[in-house]
């Protein structure tokens, strides 16, 4: 009985690892690729592209299944850094209505949650407003 306790445990923790490292990755991917399209304007090739959207869609899916367990699980902190992942990915796809929800319920986790709120929004706000905004 224990031993099948102890395995959900050790499973649910691999899963949460292995998001984070999909997430890491795809901002990662991300960046880059951003970074060349706006200083050499090189494209990516149709199978470069596919792979990235693969990354991105993944690393999107796997934290949003972890966020969907908030009212089930006791991870605050796994929450937050999910929020904070999920925010960042749709800073860098430029999808801004989505970092200003993922920042607003990071608001929610105490004052750790808002200092990585306010952290993306300036970013932003930076990327909004023309500015070049440092990683």
């Amino acid at each position: 009985m224990k031993l099948g306790f102890l395995s959900k445990i050790f499973e649910g923790a691999l899963s949460i690892e292995k998001t984070y490292n999909q997430c890491d990755k795809a901002l990662g991917a991300l960046r880059t690729y951003n970074e060349k399209r706006e200083k050499a304007n090189v494209p990516y090739s149709a199978s470069e592209k596919a792979e990235l959207d693969n990354v991105v869609n993944i690393a999107i899916e796997s934290a949003t299944r972890i966020v969907e367990k908030e009212g089930d699980r006791n991870w605050p902190g796994v929450f937050r850094e999910m929020h904070k992942n999920l925010a960042n990915i749709y800073l860098e796809l430029e999808e801004y209505d989505k970092v200003r929800e993922y920042c607003e319920a990071l608001q929610n986790y105490g004052e750790v949650g808002k200092l990585d709120a306010e952290e993306v929004i300036r970013t932003l706000n930076e990327r909004e407003n023309g500015e070049t905004a440092s990683h």
